[in-house]
């Protein structure tokens, strides 16, 4: 197993427990998809592609930089995300890219940009079920959740009972989403057409600025940053993959004190995450840490010179 870690100086390639450790690509790259033997990097220079995660081939630019992607459980199709907000679909495994005008349509998107910090706003996370192999689900930061059924071709708001500031969406089922963001984690159980915040049970009012979740052998694992009395600082939070309005465990946290976990991987019987550290404002650049989840709490494995913004296994 290779433990893939995307920061913003570059794409580092871990192996032995850290005994190797690679950087094969120097982009910054911002989110990390692994299918089969294959990976692909959203980078702020295009779309890279993979096999086996040591050696890197550009695949695409786009007409900004890429944030997310997703690919069928065929891996024929794949879906790329970037900022301004735009969504291309490719049918041939990445040969070409068709933009999806209908998502240029959608009636909030004037909304997105009076809300963006940016020009536009982005398209920070996608999300594809092997259940529902046709269904792309989309969540915009800021502007909530949207779902194509299609592939693509047309889109549904799914945005009623979710915030907005939306970082990442996790497919725990067919119609079962949960989505991270920046004022709390949210599930549903209808493919988003209703939302439910899930964090309230979490009993821990000051934590719930979310980048990131995963399901792993029956757990959800999520994290958060803490604002007010709390502030700055991580909590880890875990909890019945099963149900909603589910109530979590916080465990300890082994990381840096002003830090808190951003990105999530998992293999066969271990599970990862990755900090990002936190003092008057996200420093990204500051040097991220690895953690692993052993049999009696987590501990920190590794440190990377920047932010561990993403986390893949290969």
């Amino acid at each position: 197993m290779g433990l893939l870690i995307g920061t913003l100086d570059g794409l580092f390639h871990v192996g032995d427990g850290f005994e190797t450790v690679e950087r094969p690509l120097e982009e910054r790259v911002n989110r990390l998809h692994v299918f089969g033997d294959e990976a692909l990097a959203a980078t702020s220079a295009g779309l890279y592609h993979s096999e086996g995660g040591w050696e890197w081939t550009k695949v695409e630019s786009f007409a900004g930089p890429v944030h997310s992607m997703a690919t069928t459980p065929d891996g024929d199709c794949w879906y790329v995300g970037i900022s301004p907000a735009a969504v291309y679909v490719s049918e041939d495994g990445g040969e070409t890219w068709t933009e999806s005008a209908s998502f240029q349509n959608l009636p909030s998107r004037d909304r997105w940009r009076d809300r963006a910090p940016g020009n536009d706003a982005t398209v920070r996370t996608m999300a594809v079920h092997s259940g529902a192999p046709d269904r792309l689900a989309v969540g915009v930061e800021p502007g909530g959740v949207f779902v194509s059924v299609d592939g693509g071709a047309t889109w549904n708001e799914r945005c009623a009972g979710v915030h907005d500031d939306v970082h990442h969406l996790l497919a725990l089922g067919v119609d079962e989403y949960l989505a991270a963001t920046g004022n709390g984690l949210y599930g549903t159980d209808d493919a988003g057409r209703t939302w439910l915040r899930q964090d309230t049970d979490f009993r821990d009012f000051w934590f719930n600025y979310f980048r990131e979740t995963v399901a792993h052998d029956g757990t959800l694992y999520a994290a958060a940053n803490g604002w007010g009395p709390a502030s700055p600082g991580g909590a880890l939070f875990e909890a019945s993959v099963d149900g909603t309005g589910r109530e979590a465990t916080r465990v300890p946290y082994p990381g840096e004190k002003e830090s808190f976990v951003v990105s999530w991987a998992v293999d066969d019987d271990q599970v990862y995450a990755g900090t990002m550290r936190i003092q008057d404002g996200f420093e990204q650049h500051a040097p991220g840490q690895v953690l692993r989840r052993e049999e009696h709490g987590w501990i920190q494995v590794g440190e990377v010179p920047a932010a561990a913004r993403s986390l893949a296994t290969i």
